[in-house]
């Protein structure tokens, strides 16, 4: 009589058992990771294409490169349409205004000199350096408050870098006597005047410093040349 097989013993006679199968489990868990790892690689490829396309490439005329410093300072750039006649601060030049808080000044004109007396009859006053140079003014409030310029410390830098200041009979420079500029000014008004400096024959004006509403360092610059 035939005595039983133990167990996972083979004795080589009949039939072998056939080989034990792989778990399935193994193999859905190998398939579930490489199907996780192709849905990154698409989800990174999208974010790619986004990224790229919102960035747009450096031929794309719309993109300004950072380099460029008329794309960095619109103000820059050499558009016919910027406003010209804006008001800049600190420093200006002949029929452009410059602003000093709530007044614009500007230089209407370029100095007229040559004057050796301003003002008529008795009251003439003559030139004791040589000749007087004229200087046409426009003071504008566009505060909300009345304004009163002062002259104080204005002054003309001629050609040479010598300095003069404004002479205190400039008022006979203007119609009736009267220097409005150095009046009370009301929000949204203006007023025009001439100012004279006295300097010599053989110097021509180069600058005006002036410092009508400021304090005590705001001195505006205004080229004559």
């Amino acid at each position: 009589m035939a005595q039983p097989e133990a167990p996972g013993y083979y004795s080589g006679y009949g039939t072998p058992p056939p080989p034990e199968q792989p778990k399935r489990s193994v193999g859905l868990i190998v398939g579930a990771i490489i199907a996780v790892a192709v849905l990154i690689m698409i989800a990174g490829g999208v974010i790619a294409a986004v990224y790229v396309s919102n960035r747009g490439s450096s031929d794309d005329p719309a993109v300004a490169s950072s380099s460029d410093p008329a794309a960095a300072d619109p103000a820059s750039s050499s558009d016919p349409g910027a406003d010209s006649t804006a008001p800049t601060s600190g420093r200006g030049v002949i029929g452009k205004p410059v602003r000093q808080g709530d007044l614009l000044i500007t230089v209407t004109s370029a100095p007229r000199c040559g004057t050796k007396t301003v003002g008529s009859g008795y009251g003439a006053y003559e030139s004791e350096k040589g000749h007087f140079c004229l200087i046409d003014l426009k003071f504008e409030n566009t505060g909300a408050k009345a304004v009163k310029p002062k002259d104080f410390g204005t002054k003309l830098i001629d050609e040479n870098g010598g300095e003069a200041l404004v002479e205190w009979q400039s008022y006979k420079a203007n119609p009736d006597d009267k220097l409005p500029l150095f009046e009370n000014i009301y929000p949204k008004k203006s007023a025009t005047g001439v100012i004279v400096f006295d300097i010599p024959t053989d110097q021509k004006p180069a600058t005006l410093k002036m410092n009508p509403v400021g304090d005590y360092d705001d001195e505006v610059e205004i080229s004559l040349k």
